[in-house]
């Protein structure tokens, strides 16, 4: 037993699951059906039983075609009319202000994502981005400075400075002795004399010290916060150069994503200020399909599911849709929730098949799965009050009364008006039946195996 899905068609927002006998009889049932797809129904019960003819009786077998009823565990599905709609819509802007110089693009031409769509004049731009270069260079170059420290002749120099020093300190340390000496011994020298010789030989060996001080530094190098302060001048610089290097690429407008220019809005020489619309693009492959489902269905409808789509302008082609979103907010008046279905939508030969704008129908689930019997079209006789199916017994044919329901293609659901009378594996006839009555004898021509569908939509 397998799973599949009844169906019938609906052409408003509204769930109408009832099924006129009279169209069936017009248009459902005609023989030039094809018997591999497969459809649902739901069922209903009433009565009949057949009179033998004696004429009929006397006549030969009948050749016919026969099938075997097949069962399914199925639920009753509708089609939902909505509209093809592109996956993604969206109006490009310019992000600057500036001259269009180049507009390379046609509205109904196919883009690539990053395809130019407008180049804005960057030569303002350009100049103020080989400033801010050769401020990164001088940057660059201080850094370098302190990292490399002092070079050998500014140590060697520091080193003499020290040597030079140190020999001041003993001329004056000697100087200052001799007068401490004279002084203490009354004899050729003042008091401010040895001040003054005092002061020199305090002076000598602060210069000494300063000396060693400065070769101290001179040989230690920069100091480290000196170093970071210029990298982190470097880093500033290079940032500075990254901003305008991203506003260079913000002058080439260029394609979101890959789909189709659908309005040009701009064109060579025009003058565009920032956030004015350049280009409308759409992109449709995939496509989506909103359809609205009423309050009723919308508990059978669940995101993941997968569904058949149909459009009207491509007859007899059938297009695998899923269901991605279901709005949680349904429309005030009409009671009926946006279901979003998502249907692929290559190119075949540079064409997408499906458009925005198309009409679509989507088939959805309308109620809970149940198992039915299903037979063709073809085997159903509606020229009496009740419709009939002819089933094969001991070689002959035999009527049975049966209530029909929604269809899908070539399949239809059936329930026998007295229960025990059609089962799944009964043979009953699909050709050669319109003339048959019954009691009639039969002689089988041939029996076509009804496969059990994957995807029963």
């Amino acid at each position: 037993m397998a799973n599949i899905h009844f169906t019938t068609t609906h052409f408003t927002r509204s769930a109408d699951m009832s099924t006129d006998h009279h169209s069936i009889r017009s248009a459902s049932f005609c023989h030039t059906l094809s018997l591999n797809r497969f459809f649902v129904i739901a069922v209903v019960l009433t009565g009949f039983k057949p009179v033998l003819s004696p004429a009929i009786a006397q006549q030969g077998p009948a050749s016919v075609v026969v099938t075997k009823v097949v069962q399914f565990n199925v639920a009753a599905k509708q089609s939902f009319i909505g509209n093809v709609t592109a996956n993604r819509r969206t109006v490009v802007g310019s992000a600057v202000d500036g001259r269009v110089l180049e507009f390379p693009v046609k509205a109904g031409q196919a883009i690539q994502a990053r395809d130019t769509l407008a180049l804005v004049r960057t030569a303002t731009i350009e100049i103020e981005i080989e400033g801010a270069k050769a401020e990164l260079d001088l940057r660059l170059a201080e850094l370098e400075e302190l990292r490399n420290g002092a070079r050998p002749e500014e140590v060697r120099l520091a080193e003499a400075t020290v040597d030079a020093a140190s020999a001041m300190q003993d001329y004056a340390r000697t100087k200052f002795n001799r007068a401490d000496r004279l002084l203490k011994a009354g004899s050729g020298i003042s008091q401010d004399e040895f001040e003054e010789a005092r002061a020199a030989a305090l002076r000598a060996a602060a210069t000494l010290a300063e000396a060693n001080s400065q070769l101290a530094l001179v040989r230690e190098g920069p100091r480290p916060e000196r170093i970071k302060q210029a990298a982190a001048r470097v880093a500033v610089q290079q940032q500075v150069i990254a901003g305008l290097e991203d506003r260079l690429d913000k002058y080439t407008v260029r394609a979101p994503f890959d789909g189709f220019v659908i309005n040009e809005m701009t064109q060579a020489g025009a003058w565009v200020q920032q956030g004015m619309a350049v280009a409308e693009v759409v992109e449709i492959d995939p496509v989506e399909i909103e359809v609205y489902v009423p309050e009723t269905n919308i508990g059978f409808v669940r995101q993941g599911l997968e569904v058949i789509v149909r459009v009207d302008a491509i007859p007899g082609r059938v297009f695998e849709g899923e269901v991605v979103r279901i709005v949680p907010f349904a429309d005030a008046r009409a009671r009926t929730f946006p279901v979003k279905v998502r249907v692929a939508n290559p190119a075949e030969s540079g064409i997408h098949p499906l458009l925005p704008g198309m009409l679509a129908q989507v088939k959805l689930p309308t109620s809970v799965e149940r198992v039915s019997l299903m037979v063709p079209k073809d085997a159903l006789q509606l020229g009496g009050a009740q419709p009939t199916v002819m089933k094969i017994v001991d070689g002959k044919a035999v009527a049975v009364g049966v209530n029909i329901g929604a269809s899908l293609d070539s399949l239809i659901a059936v329930e026998p008006l007295v229960e025990g009378t059609l089962a799944e594996n009964d043979k009953i006839v699909v050709r050669g039946n319109e003339r048959l009555r019954p009691g009639q004898e039969v002689a089988i021509n041939g029996e076509i195996e009804i496969a059990i569908p994957t995807n029963p939509n």
